[in-house]
């Protein structure tokens, strides 16, 4: 019996001299995952240095040094000396299953609050959760998704070629919001002929129809609000200019503030009912002219998920009066051109345009607005260097991807450049992007007509020459 007992105590002692030299699985080395249904991958190298690569986003791809603390509860990492320009800090796992799963806050280096738990679920833009993995096979078998394009799509392409390149007619109709420019101002019908006589081909009307509605059932649209609207239509056309016509500017659906007086839910529900009145006034108008554009940039409150809920209402809505529109659908979480794989498109509506909006690097144009949180920002000059150009080319280079697989057409609804930068850099820079668009096959709309991104001149009444010339729409 001592023989046996002893014989089982070395056994245990073994197992347990084992498992403390067993060494635990390295977090060096190319881990993959998804963000926004798109593939990222994380390599953390022996040196202390790691590349963050998104297939989608120029924005989340950048590389740096990387330091870990593995006895901390939970393990920490910091991300520093970002190429980028910002810092990160977070906290990690690593799973049973050999996934590897992250949290991380990004800002200003040094002044980043740690994320404090795992979370898949981030509410904050400026926070990111990743899980990952080292079975990259898994991860594209994830990512890669079969469609079968019926040759109806076709449609849509050939609307999305009239709308061609335009501009967004804005502080018109759309009661802006932002500090400091707040009008709707009068427009001269001379003035909506000036913008087909230099060549744009198409305007997309943003238009704040919730400040002109009933705040209850039925949500009424006022009518003298819907002739101002009409006005602005119909000289577009009588220009032969197609006209995007445009839900902008709506209280808690894609602006934080909102009416106190509704709920999310019944905000969703005033929205279908401003879109049956849309729908029906204008079923008249040609359907090879006139757009609607369900919803300008979806906001993160709403989600992804909740707004293909949303606007696969909204698409039943407007069917009911307008069968043969081309409808316009903005990508989720913003608008932002990373999140197209996000949308679950009908498979049954092909005469539908996906748009996305596009203004990188955001802190050259958005120099100085506070409202953009770029206030400070000292990059006002874009020489459209090699280095300033590949991930834009990057990025648009998926969205083409994205649109030739999925039979879809692209519209660039908004991109542009604040007049705080300099002239010439402006001009380079937005002739840049609208030459990117035409070759990818993108219908594009430049921010704006009017305010500080404005590419004519409210008090001379003039174009601003250097911006036309680079945009060669003529």
């Amino acid at each position: 019996m001592k023989r046996i007992s002893f014989v089982a105590t070395l056994f245990s002692m073994l197992a347990i001299l084992t498992s403390c030299t067993e060494k635990k699985p390295s977090l060096h080395g190319e881990w993959y995952g998804m963000r926004d249904k798109s593939l990222l991958t994380f390599t953390l190298n022996d040196d202390s240095t790691f590349q963050l690569k998104s297939e989608a986003s120029s924005n989340f791809t950048f590389s740096g040094k990387y330091a870990m603390d593995e006895s901390a509860t939970p393990a920490t990492i910091d991300l520093t000396e970002c190429s980028n320009g910002m810092g990160g800090a977070g906290v990690l796992r690593l799973n049973e299953d050999g996934t590897l799963e992250i949290n991380l806050n990004f800002g200003a280096p040094g002044m980043v609050a740690r994320a404090e738990k795992i979370d898949p679920n981030p509410t904050e833009l400026t926070a990111a959760y990743l899980k990952l993995t080292k079975d990259k096979e898994s991860i594209l078998a994830e990512t890669a998704r079969q469609i079968e394009i019926p040759a109806e799509a076709k449609l849509a392409f050939e609307r999305n070629e009239i709308l061609g390149a335009g501009i967004n007619l804005n502080a018109v109709v759309d009661g802006n919001l932002h500090q400091g420019y707040e009008r709707d101002a009068p427009l001269a019908d001379e003035e909506i002929k000036s913008i087909a006589e230099v060549g744009f081909r198409s305007v997309r009307l943003g238009v704040c129809w919730s400040k002109h509605a009933s705040g209850k059932k039925p949500y009424t649209i006022d009518k003298a609000f819907f002739k101002k609207v009409d006005h602005l239509v119909d000289e577009c056309l009588k220009n032969d200019l197609a006209v995007s016509i445009d839900v902008h500017y709506y209280p808690y659906i894609n602006m934080a503030e909102g009416v106190d007086s509704l709920t999310l839910e019944e905000n969703y529900e005033r929205l279908d009912y401003l879109w049956q009145q849309i729908a029906e006034h204008y079923k008249d108008y040609p359907n090879d002219k006139v757009f609607f554009d369900l919803l300008n940039e979806p906001n993160t409150q709403m989600g992804a998920d909740k707004w293909n809920e949303v606007y696969a209402g909204l698409i039943k809505t407007v069917r009911k009066t307008n069968p043969e529109r081309t409808l316009i659908i903005a990508t989720p979480n913003l608008g932002q051109h990373w999140t197209l794989n996000l949308l679950d498109l009908p498979k049954d509506d092909w005469n539908l345009i996906v748009q996305f909006h596009y203004y990188l690097p955001h802190l050259f144009t958005h120099n100085g607005l506070s409202y953009a949180q770029a206030d400070g920002s000292q990059y006002n000059v874009w020489k459209g260097t090699p280095e300033e150009t590949a991930p834009i080319l990057s990025d648009l280079d998926f969205c083409q991807q994205w649109s030739k697989r999925n039979g879809r057409p692209l519209n660039m609804g908004e991109y542009g450049c604040v007049n705080t930068c300099e002239p010439e850099s402006r001009a380079r820079y937005i002739g840049f992007m609208l030459e990117q668009a035409r070759k990818r096959g993108f219908s594009s709309h430049i921010w704006a007509y009017r305010e500080p991104f404005m590419i004519r001149d409210e008090q001379t009444g003039k174009w601003i020459t250097p911006i036309l010339e680079a945009m060669k729409l003529k």
